[in-house]
C-alpha cells in the first residue's frame, strides 16, 4: 500500500509542524521524533531512494489520535500514513498474541461476558498483571476495561419496541465496548429512540475495524469492513440513518474504510452516518421533552480526539446543556492519551500516564462529582485518573427524557 501513496500527497506537506507541535506523545516522549518525521518526511526520502532505513525511528509511537490531521492546515492524512508504515513493520516482524488479540476486542468480549467476575477480578489483581505483562506485553499498571456479565445485544433481543411505524427506522453500530463493556449506552440510545417513536434495527456487525488499525492488522480491518458494509447494503440501502455512540467506530466507518483503506464502496454510506448525540440533535425535538428539573450536580465533559476528527463538534455536550444536567463544564484537557489499546502495552503505559497528567489536573481545576465522554476508552481513563464515576451522554439525557415504560 505505501507504493500506492502519490508524491502529490507527500508535497502537500508545508513542513510548518504544526502537526508535531500538536502531537500529545511528542510532548512527553523524547524517542518519538513526531507525525511529519515518521510520516511525509520519511515517506518522500523513502521513494526518492534517499534513505536506508527501512523504517523510520519510533513510528510504533504514534497513537492514531489524529490531532495532527485535525491541525494540519493542508489536509495532509498524516495519520494514515503513520498507520500504514507502523503496519507494514509490525507485519514483517511478526505479529505478537498481544497484537492478534486487541486487533479483534470482538473475540476477547464474546468469552469475557460469559466469565465477567472472574475476568475482572484477574484483570484488577496485581500479582495476574504483572505475569500478564511479563507473558504477554500487558500494562500492569493501567487496568483493563471491565467487562459486563450481560451484552448489549442479549438486552437488545429481549427489549420489546413499542414503536412500530416504518417511516421511524433508525440502524444502530453499537461497537465492542458498548456490546460487552458498557451496554447501559446502547440500552440509553435505545430507549430514547424508541420513547421518540423510533424503531431500532441493529445488524449483525463484525468490529468497526479501529482496534486493529491501532495494532498494525490492516488485513482484519478490512476483512471487517467489508463484512460491516454488506450488513449496511442491506439495511440502510434506502438512506435509513445509521447511528453510532462511539466516536471511533464513527471515525472508522465515516473516514478509514476509504482514506486507510482504500473502500470506496463506503463512500456512499456516509451521509447517513450519524453521531447519536447529532442525530438527536439535528432530527428531534429533544428540547421539549424535558419535564422537570435538570439533574443537580457538577460534571466536567471530556471530547474525544476521534470524536474532534469525525467534525460532528460537541453534540452531546450541547444537549446535556440543554435539557439535562444543571452544570457541564469543559476539560479542555487535550487527548487522555489511552488511545484505545495503546495505553494497554507496557512500553506504551508511560506515554500514556505522561499523557494523561493533563486530564488530571484539568479534574482537579475543576472539581466537578462526575465526568462525561463518549468514548469509552476516554472514560476507562478518567476513571483511571481521578476515580469518579463516568458517564456517557446518553445515560444522563436518557435518565431526563424517558418515561418509566
Amino acid at each position: 500500500m505505501l507504493n500506492e501513496i502519490k508524491k502529490e500527497t507527500l508535497n502537500q506537506c508545508a513542513k510548518c509542524s504544526t502537526c508535531t507541535a500538536n502531537c500529545p506523545v511528542v510532548k512527553v516522549h523524547p524517542d518519538f521524533p513526531g507525525p511529519k518525521a515518521v510520516g511525509p518526511d520519511w515517506l518522500r526520502l523513502s521513494l526518492n531512494g534517499e534513505t536506508k532505513k527501512e523504517f523510520p525511528e519510533g513510528i510504533e509511537y504514534c497513537s492514531n489520535c489524529k490531532n495532527c490531521e485535525i491541525a494540519c492546515p493542508s489536509g495532509v492524512p498524516v495519520a494514515s500514513l503513520n498507520q500504514l508504515t507502523r503496519a507494514k513493520k509490525l507485519k514483517k516482524e511478526r505479529f505478537r498474541l498481544r497484537e492478534k488479540l486487541f486487533a479483534n476486542p470482538r473475540f476477547l468480549g464474546k468469552i469475557a461476558v460469559n466469565f465477567a467476575s472472574l475476568v475482572n477480578f484477574f484483570t484488577r489483581v496485581k500479582l495476574f498483571r504483572q505475569m500478564g505483562k511479563s507473558l504477554f506485553g500487558f500494562s500492569a499498571n493501567l487496568p483493563f476495561p471491565a467487562y459486563a456479565s450481560k451484552s448489549f445485544s442479549s438486552w437488545f433481543g429481549n427489549f420489546k419496541q413499542k414503536a412500530t411505524e416504518p417511516k421511524n427506522k433508525v440502524i444502530y453500530f453499537p461497537g465492542c465496548f458498548t456490546e460487552y463493556n458498557k451496554p447501559q449506552v446502547g440500552e440509553a440510545l435505545v430507549k430514547i429512540l424508541n420513547h421518540l417513536n423510533y424503531e431500532v434495527i441493529v445488524p449483525e456487525f463484525k468490529c468497526c475495524g479501529q482496534p486493529a488499525i491501532g495494532n498494525g492488522r490492516l488485513d482484519d480491518a478490512k476483512q471487517f469492513a467489508h463484512f460491516n458494509l454488506s450488513q449496511l447494503k442491506k439495511y440502510a440501502k434506502d438512506g435509513t440513518p445509521v447511528l453510532f455512540s462511539c466516536p471511533s467506530c464513527l471515525l472508522t466507518f465515516k473516514e478509514e474504510y476509504v482514506n486507510l483503506l482504500g473502500i470506496e464502496e463506503a463512500l456512499e454510506f456516509v451521509p447517513y452516518l450519524y453521531e447519536a448525540g447529532e442525530f438527536l440533535a439535528e432530527h428531534l425535538e429533544v428540547t421539549k421533552l424535558l419535564a422537570d428539573e435538570k439533574i443537580a450536580g457538577k460534571y466536567a465533559y471530556h471530547e474525544p480526539c476521534h470524536l474532534k476528527a469525525a467534525g460532528v463538534g460537541t453534540p452531546g455536550l450541547s444537549l446535556l446543556n440543554e435539557v439535562a444536567v444543571n452544570k457541564v463544564v469543559p476539560l479542555d484537557a487535550g487527548c487522555c492519551g489511552l488511545s484505545g489499546s495503546y495505553g494497554l502495552k507496557a512500553e506504551k503505559e508511560p506515554v500514556t500516564e505522561a499523557i494523561g497528567q493533563n486530564l488530571q489536573k484539568a479534574i482537579n481545576r475543576n472539581n466537578p462529582e462526575a465526568l462525561i465522554t463518549e468514548c469509552g476508552m476516554c472514560g476507562v481513563q478518567l476513571n483511571n485518573v481521578s476515580g469518579l464515576p463516568v458517564f456517557h451522554p446518553l445515560e444522563l439525557l436518557a435518565e431526563k427524557i424517558v418515561k418509566e415504560r
